[in-house]
This record gives structure tokens, sequence and C-alpha cells, in this order.
């Protein structure tokens, strides 16, 4: 069916100048205060970092979660834990920023999880801050991470890059017009 010829507008559209006071980003403060931080642990990893993590980040004002490949109780080093969220339903989308803290065996197991590749691909593809042990290395370059200020140690660089977002990364995931 054709369509009738468009209409002129009632006026010519024009641009605008960017308007601070409409700025998400120039308002954004760098600061974990009512932020979520996505804690991303399995079998082996060590409890007394996940919780110095979680102690530092609500110090902060932030919020945590704990996210495993199950939900349950899992067996760490130094006791037992409960996942608050399973890695396949509680993608890296859902927080401001995550901390990764495996151990050796569970950070290959997990390179092959496509879910936790995912987790990590996600978070530094929307900029986020990306704290992890050392032992998680293999997990970030399944994920194809190249590391800058926002992916940090699980140290008070880390609670301090939480509360921000790394746009100087956005030219290395996208391309921008």
């Amino acid at each position: 069916m054709p369509l009738p010829p468009a209409l002129p507008p009632a006026v010519e559209p024009f641009d605008m100048k960017p308007s601070p006071a409409l700025s998400i980003v120039a308002k954004m403060k760098p600061t974990l205060a009512g932020r979520k931080v996505g804690i991303l642990f399995d079998e082996g990893s060590d409890k007394s970092e996940i919780a110095r993590v979680m102690a530092d980040v609500e110090a902060a004002g932030g919020k945590t979660m704990l996210v495993a490949p199950k939900v349950g109780e899992i067996k760490l080093k130094g006791g037992k834990l409960k996942a608050q969220g399973q890695l396949a339903g509680s993608p890296s989308v859902l927080f401001d920023a995550v901390a990764i803290i495996l151990a050796p065996e569970a950070a290959a197991k997990l390179s092959q999880e496509s879910a936790a590749v995912d987790f990590v691909r996600d978070a530094f593809g929307h900029l986020k801050a990306i704290g992890c042990t050392a032992d998680a290395q293999p997990l970030l370059q399944k994920a194809g991470i190249a590391p800058d200020e926002g992916v940090t140690r699980l140290d008070k660089a880390f609670i301090s890059a939480a509360g921000k977002r790394f746009f100087n990364r956005e030219p290395k995931v996208r391309t921008l017009a």
C-alpha cells in the first residue's frame, strides 16, 4: 500500500546545545553510597577475603550481593557461605561494580562457563570497576579483558574505583559514532 507524502513539520528541526542540567554523567558522584557490588565466588574461594571486601564496601556506604554458579552453601577456604544469586540469573548488569574472588581451580573452571565469561565481559563493556584476586586472571583473560585503571586488585583501589565509570574504556569496547 503506498504511503501518503510526509507532512511538513510545523517548525524546522534544529540542534540544541547539551544541557548540563540534564546530564546524568556530569551529576554522577564517585561514591559507593547507595550502589551495589556483585561478588563472584565459587568453591575454594577465601571466605575471609569475601568478608573483608563486603565490610569495605559496606563501610563505604554500598551494598553487596554474593553470586556463585549455584545457590546454596558453597565450601570455601575457611568455612561455608551461601550465594544470594546464581551466576546464570545474576548478570553483572545488575551491579554498579563487580569483585571476583576465585581460587585457581574455580577460575579455570569458570573460564569455560559462558555465564561467568559474560559476567566479566559485560562488566568491562559497561565501563564498570572490576576488582579481582590474582587467581581470577584466567577468567579475565578468557573474557578478553585488557587491564586498565578500572581493573584493580581487591584493596582500597577497588573501593575507590567501584563508585566510578571508566569512560576512557569506551572506544576499546564499541565503535563510537
